[in-house]
């Protein structure tokens, strides 16, 4: 197997949280992983435990220090002296704004990737910041995109949408529960069934609102339904108040944040992974990783079909997609699942297997790498 030396670009990285962080940290230790020289450039963290958490990588990272243009500045001149010294190096970047101050044309061995992930290709905007994107995106050998939704986002702005390809994110299997994780789910759930659960940021996108005005009308075919909100976020409270308003707070439990151990119990435990999600202005869910998330241990998901959802919930085989500003559609679509529970039970068995088949980081991994070798300079 041919050894790559890959560099791994980066304005967001661990010990910070967030899901571009962890992206851009799974590809990297899955490029490690797969026997490859991989170093990361990267800004310094806005939180504690830079210093712990990178002595413990097995690949080199770099941090960037300094106000941002400043910090912008200097990691493009880190990077530069890195390329002239490392000419054939695979370089990834985690979006344009990472690309957008480099030279790429000075090295001419240099395989060049950028990363969409969706919102920061925005729909309508200036004719300026249209041309610096492109311009930025024409130094790119190969732009990819998380999601058809994000491939179609990143078309007004590139000049060869050839040089875009379709790479969905990667999921890390997740952490086997403890009994003790199981004995506070199991507590929660006591008698009821079936279970539904929605792991996420508590705002208008993510559908639980839609969810828990459907509810009086799912209780009347299942009375003991249980609809668990993991989570916290700005609509905590209304949601709550909503909840009591429709006498259904005995059939809603918040959660707030869990810890891993307890997410995979809750996982493990629902049968439905229900996130009705919807476009709320320029909101809107460019994939969808925790969909994969809950398929990774055969967990069927109602998504809604807005922005990049349908490409982590496949309609009918790992799950449906619904309208998620509809209640009325979200309603039938939960009642449609919950009431053939052997084409629930078959579609997370189906989602299960794309999951563990061709979801994980390695495979990502590997993906990313046969798509740089079609690069023609």
């Amino acid at each position: 197997m041919q050894t790559y030396n890959i560099l791994i670009n980066t304005q967001n990285f661990p010990p910070d949280a967030g899901g571009i962080q962890n992206y851009m940290y799974e590809l990297a230790s899955a490029l490690h992983d797969l026997g490859h020289n991989v170093s990361v450039v990267c800004d310094a963290p806005a939180t504690s435990g830079q210093e712990e958490f990178d002595t413990g990588q097995p690949f080199p990272v770099k941090r960037i220090n300094g106000p941002k243009l400043i910090r912008r500045y200097r990691k493009a001149k880190w990077i530069s002296k890195y390329l002239s010294t490392n000419m054939e190096t695979i370089l990834v970047c985690d979006s344009w704004k990472s690309l957008e101050l480099l030279n790429t044309a000075k090295f001419s061995k240099l395989s060049c990737i950028c990363i969409a992930h969706g919102m920061e290709f925005p729909d309508q905007t200036s004719q300026k910041k249209k041309a610096r994107i492109t311009k930025t995106l024409s130094q790119a050998h190969l732009i990819l995109a998380n999601s058809q939704f994000t491939a179609d986002r990143v078309e007004p702005y590139t000049a060869n949408t050839s040089l875009t390809h379709i790479l969905h994110p990667g999921v890390t299997p997740p952490p086997k529960p403890t009994k003790e994780d199981l004995s506070t789910i199991n507590d929660l759930i006591a008698q009821h069934s079936p279970i539904l659960l929605t792991v996420g940021r508590l705002e208008p996108r993510k559908g639980q609102d839609k969810i828990i005005e459907v509810l009086p009308q799912l209780l009347t075919e299942h009375p003991q339904l249980l609809y668990l909100v993991a989570g916290s976020g700005p609509l905590q409270e209304t949601l709550a108040t909503r909840a009591q308003e429709l006498g259904v707070s005995a059939n809603v439990k918040f959660c707030g944040r869990v810890s891993d151990g307890e997410r995979s119990a809750l996982l493990q435990k629902a049968d439905i992974f229900a996130m009705p999600c919807r476009a709320v202005g320029d909101s809107v869910e460019g994939f969808g990783i925790v969909y994969i998330e809950a398929a990774m241990l055969g967990l069927p998901s109602l998504a809604g079909r807005t922005g990049g959802a349908g490409d982590a919930v496949i309609d009918g085989h790992t799950g449906m997609l619904c309208d998620g500003d509809s209640e009325n559609d979200v309603c039938l679509s939960i009642k449609k699942m919950l009431n053939d529970r052997q084409a629930l039970k078959a579609m997370g068995q189906h989602a299960q297997h794309r999951a563990q088949t061709e979801l994980q980081w390695e495979q990502v991994a590997r993906k990313l790498l046969d798509l740089c070798a079609t690069i023609r300079r």
